[in-house]
């Protein structure tokens, strides 16, 4: 029975991952994903489902979340100055709406870092992307009215998902997770590298230059920290700095370019209508630098977001930058708030793995991907998002693996 149990608990947290990545009923119940997220109520009563899901099997294990909990301060900081910028907001029953979804998604990620270890939770995710990417086959092969885009992204195949950049970032990410269990898992590998394989041939059907590029350097970053991470700290430091400053130098470089670059190869580039946006919203954020327009309220139809599209002649759901929108809400505070939990996190990876915690490469590997989504997309701090799912999953895991590792008794008691 208690098998039994277990199993199912694993099966409904599979399900509930699916519910946050994107589910293959999306397309159906919203008509070929034309419908508004306001009239979604199917989509609202599944994330609901999630929240009392994770909320129940917290409460019964209150011991061990309590302790899972308050590993980490600044995340629950962030859901803080989110709540409180309802005091402030442009519109304060959006932003108290959304801070519900935020601490929602935020208790299931609570639930997942105390539920299970770190290779247990990458594993799921594996059965959840897998799951994923066959529907995205199916949907783009037997019914390619939903699986593959037309208008102006004719050809591009999105599968499951709304649009063709949210499959490609879905499966760099599916790639990761692939290319972990590569390198770190002996069993099975075959099945490892054919999901890997399979997620990067799904980025490449996405023609999404962005997650084609992102999904090379999420590959080279495993080699490569694997490698460097373990070197003596006077040659990692400056081989560190080095290979960060060249890297930054060059996706600046792709960035800038990248209509050009692109251009050169038939390819559309997934920065169209950034140039004007970005400057749009930096000259939003100079009107309320400090504090922002409360979380989620900015793009919620209102004066402030019509000067944006006016500006840039197209309907922008965001600012197509996770740090330009976290500022755009948050202000300057929550921007801090985050960089110094950020920074503080990615510091603890780099011990963890030069400790031969080989496990802890997915945290410092998943703040690389983190990073690359955010340049131009935004998933940072967002409501009913499976990145940020495990963002908050992989911080708590490791703050845990950092305990586990200076008192192993103890914690071992703790979360027996």
């Amino acid at each position: 029975m208690k098998k039994f149990l277990i199993s199912a608990e694993e099966l409904v947290t599979v399900l509930c991952l699916m519910i946050y990545s994107g589910t293959p009923l999306v397309p159906f119940i919203t008509n070929g994903f034309t419908i508004k997220e306001a009239d979604n109520t199917i989509g609202r009563l599944l994330f609901i489902f999630t929240y009392i899901f994770s909320l129940s099997l917290i409460t019964l294990r209150w011991k061990k979340v309590t302790y899972v909990f308050s590993k980490d301060k600044f995340i629950w900081l962030l859901l803080g100055v989110c709540a409180l910028s309802s005091f402030w907001s442009l519109d304060s029953d959006t932003t108290i709406r959304r801070v519900f979804g935020l601490a929602g998604t935020m208790l299931f990620g609570l639930y997942f870092a105390s539920r299970y270890t770190l290779k247990q939770q990458l594993k799921l995710c594996a059965y959840m992307l897998g799951i994923s990417a066959v529907m995205c086959f199916l949907f783009a092969l037997l019914i390619p009215k939903y699986g593959i885009a037309g208008g102006i992204d004719t050809g591009s195949w999105r599968g499951i998902y709304p649009q063709k950049n949210v499959l490609g970032r879905k499966f760099v990410l599916a790639g990761a997770v692939f290319f972990f269990f590569v390198m770190t898992n002996r069993e099975n590998r075959w099945v490892s590298w054919l999901g890997y394989a399979s997620s990067g041939l799904l980025v490449l059907l996405s023609k999404s230059a962005t997650s084609l590029f992102n999904f090379i350097i999420i590959t080279a970053a495993f080699l490569i920290y694997y490698r460097i991470l373990r070197l003596k700290y006077k040659v990692m430091i400056p081989v560190v700095t080095l290979m960060t400053t060249v890297g930054i130098a060059l996706y600046t470089l792709f960035v800038s370019q990248a209509e050009t670059i692109l251009g050169t190869v038939g390819k559309d580039t997934t920065l169209t209508g950034r140039a004007e946006l970005w400057p749009a919203v930096l000259d939003m954020i100079a009107k309320r630098p400090w504090l922002g327009y409360g979380y989620g309220a900015f793009w919620d139809n209102n004066s402030e977001s019509s000067l944006v599209l006016q500006i840039v002649q197209w309907n922008s759901p965001n600012a197509h930058n996770g740090f330009l929108d976290l500022w755009l809400g948050l202000g300057l505070v929550g921007v801090l708030v985050f960089i110094v939990g950020f920074i503080i996190n990615l510091l603890r990876a780099i011990y963890l793995i030069r400790w031969n915690q080989i496990e802890n490469l997915w945290l410092l590997v998943f703040f690389t991907y983190t990073i690359l989504s955010n340049l131009t997309e935004t998933t940072l701090l967002e409501q009913n998002s499976f990145d940020w799912i495990l963002y908050v999953s992989a911080i708590l895991s490791s703050k845990v693996s950092t305990d586990a590792k200076a008192e192993p008794e103890r914690i071992d008691y703790v979360l027996r």
